[in-house]
């Protein structure tokens, strides 16, 4: 007689009794138990498969995968006999119920795959129980935490495979991302079958949690690969996780480049285009009908402006799926429309997203010839944005290799423009910048760029006459007069003593292409003369500040003295006098060096002046 579920031990048991059994055998972690009453008896009534569901669920965690194996090894083949003979629709509430309320990321990664197996048995009718899965499943990603900022540098950055919460998060999502797969696959655009009229909330929930992914958390993750760079080196884990997730979204997406200018549109509009009917988009773009499944990304509530951020640093930096960019877009035109992105990753807290920006726009403007875009370009605010967002992190970010990045494109982005959008950018950094080392690197660039148009590499005389006094006035200022701190501008002013030099020695008052001795004069009044003075007190208080910690020293016997002193307007913090003694000199140096400058600049117009007579 063959074996039934109730024939145990030579007696019949009830479906109640042989449920209480299998839950004895869970609380004892009993493999061989619950194998017999289960697999070995080949368990059908499957009005308990709800329950038992829910039950062999519990045990599913990663401290049973760790202590007791073989058990939880027992937990997963009892529950896939369930999920394969139950009835879908019942067991995918058990499931999801247990996926509702717990934090096991082995749980987690367990119970996917059976939720899988489910909603693929269901009938073809079944984007409710997808959306309700899509929104349980979501919400433990949504709770995985972001990784802390180790502010790394370069090789370094190889150190963040081994951050606990790294891997963690690449574990959960590799693991979500072969979940989605199958629901992909179904309205893939590479599937003949795939009816994508009758998919598109399928489309929108799909896209809108892969978009979501890469906010939080990918972008906090290192993604960076060049296949020519390292070759020799294995992909992170992170990168894994972004090129899947990209593929994925190449498999539901017609457009990307049309779905990240619609990213970056106001909500009101995002909603108006919905109003729409199809029509014919801007620059040869598809229609909006071949987009129309997207619409739900958009509005996802999932979806901020850092998906779209970071897809397109995937896209044109990572060159991940940039082939499914249209070629009739221009290299400016990507530029501009990816702007407002490059600027959202700039002006974010983590350094790893920060690199993000610097790169994606060094990229994009890699493919940009010098002195193509115009004035006109300049028009729009948001070059402006991201000068100035440079600037930032050039004079405030702790990141040493974020700042030497920042340094190298803020000269090859001004490059990009012509010169009379040069002459503005110029102009506006002096104006705007309180950061004397900042405007002496200005200054240094304004004396490269006068220097090619005299060596007549760029014919434009933007830089001349009275424009380039308007700019000499902006900097060639002593803000305080005779009682400034020189020290506090000495970068500043050392730029300028080197460009004046460089330009009355270039360019000598007989030819005077750059006009500058038509307005030497009023420089010598207006910036040397009170230069010299506020120069000759500042030496003179430093000197006196030097004989006091001198003194001092000599008093102490080489302790610490809290003399209140003041050094580039920055009060010194109490350190060994030493130290401090030579934080004095270097500032004395400086001020030689100024100085030095100032007589040089006197002995070349004296000469230039003599020569011409």
């Amino acid at each position: 007689m063959a074996t039934t579920d109730f024939d145990m031990y030579g007696e019949d048991l009830e479906a109640g009794s042989v449920l209480e059994n299998i839950k004895d055998s869970l609380k004892y972690k009993d493999a061989k138990s619950l194998k017999m009453f289960i697999l070995e008896r080949k368990l059908s009534d499957d009005s308990i498969f709800y329950e038992l569901a829910g039950e062999l669920a519990k045990s599913l965690t990663e401290e049973n995968s760790k202590n007791v194996p073989i058990f939880f090894e027992a937990c997963e083949r009892c529950m896939n006999y369930i999920v394969k003979r139950g009835n879908p629709k019942e067991l995918i509430i058990a499931l999801l119920e247990q996926m509702d309320s717990f934090k096991d990321d082995e749980k987690f990664k367990a119970l996917l795959g059976y939720i899988q197996q489910t909603l693929v048995k269901l009938p073809s009718k079944r984007t409710e129980s997808l959306e309700i899965t899509l929104e349980t499943v979501h919400a433990h990603v949504i709770e995985l935490p972001t990784p802390a900022d180790h502010q790394l540098e370069k090789d370094e950055r190889k150190l963040l495979e081994l951050d606990r919460d790294v891997r963690r998060i690449t574990d959960v999502i590799l693991a979500y991302l072969e979940f989605l797969q199958p629901f992909v696959k179904e309205v893939s655009l590479k599937n003949p079958d795939a009816g994508r009229e009758k998919g598109k909330k399928q489309i929108g929930m799909l896209m809108e949690r892969l978009l979501a992914m890469l906010d939080h958390p990918l972008m906090f993750l290192d993604l960076v690969f060049h296949h020519k760079q390292m070759e020799d080196q294995e992909k992170t884990y992170g990168r894994v996780c972004a090129e899947q997730l990209v593929e994925l979204i190449t498999e539901l997406c017609p457009d990307l480049f049309k779905m990240l200018q619609n990213g970056q549109l106001p909500k009101k509009k995002k909603s108006a285009k919905k109003l729409k009917k199809p029509c014919k988009a801007d620059d040869g773009d598809s229609s909006d009908e071949d987009t129309g499944p997207f619409e739900n990304v958009v509005e996802g509530e999932l979806v901020s402006e850092y998906s779209y951020a970071c897809l397109s640093y995937l896209i044109f930096r990572e060159d991940l799926a940039v082939d499914r960019i249209p070629f009739i877009y221009r290299h400016p035109h990507i530029l501009q429309s990816s702007l407002y992105y490059i600027l959202l990753l700039l002006k974010a807290d983590h350094s790893l997203v920060k690199f993000k920006g610097i790169y994606l726009l060094q990229s994009l403007m890699g493919k940009i010839p010098v002195t193509t875009l115009s004035l006109n370009d300049l028009d729009n605010d948001k070059y402006k944005q991201v000068v100035n967002a440079l600037i930032d992190i050039m004079i405030q970010n702790p990141v040493k290799e974020l700042r030497q990045e920042c340094v190298q494109l803020y000269k090859t982005f001004i490059s990009m423009f012509c010169l009379p959008a040069r002459y503005k950018i110029y102009e506006m950094v002096l104006n705007t910048c309180p950061h004397a080392g900042m405007i002496g690197y200005t200054i240094q660039l304004l004396k490269d760029q006068i220097d090619s148009v005299l060596k007549k590499e760029l014919d434009d005389r933007t830089f001349f006459g009275a424009n380039l006094y308007k700019l000499l006035k902006i900097v060639a200022v002593v803000e305080e007069g005779a009682t400034q701190d020189i020290l506090q501008i000495s970068d500043r002013v050392i730029a300028l003593l080197n460009f004046l030099r460089y330009l009355l020695l270039r360019d000598p008052p007989g030819e005077n292409v750059t006009k500058i001795w038509d307005y030497f004069g009023q420089i010598e009044k207006h910036f040397f003369e009170p230069l010299r003075l506020a120069l000759d007190l500042s030496k003179g208080h430093y000197q006196l500040d030097l004989q006091d910690l001198k003194d001092g020293q000599k008093k102490a016997k080489g302790g610490n003295v809290d003399l209140g002193l003041t050094v580039g307007g920055v009060a010194m913090p109490r350190v060994p006098v030493g130290q401090q003694v030579q934080i004095v000199e270097s500032a004395l140096n400086t001020f030689d060096v100024i100085d030095s400058i100032l007589c040089r600049i006197t002995e070349i117009t004296e000469m230039q002046r003599k020569t011409t007579k």
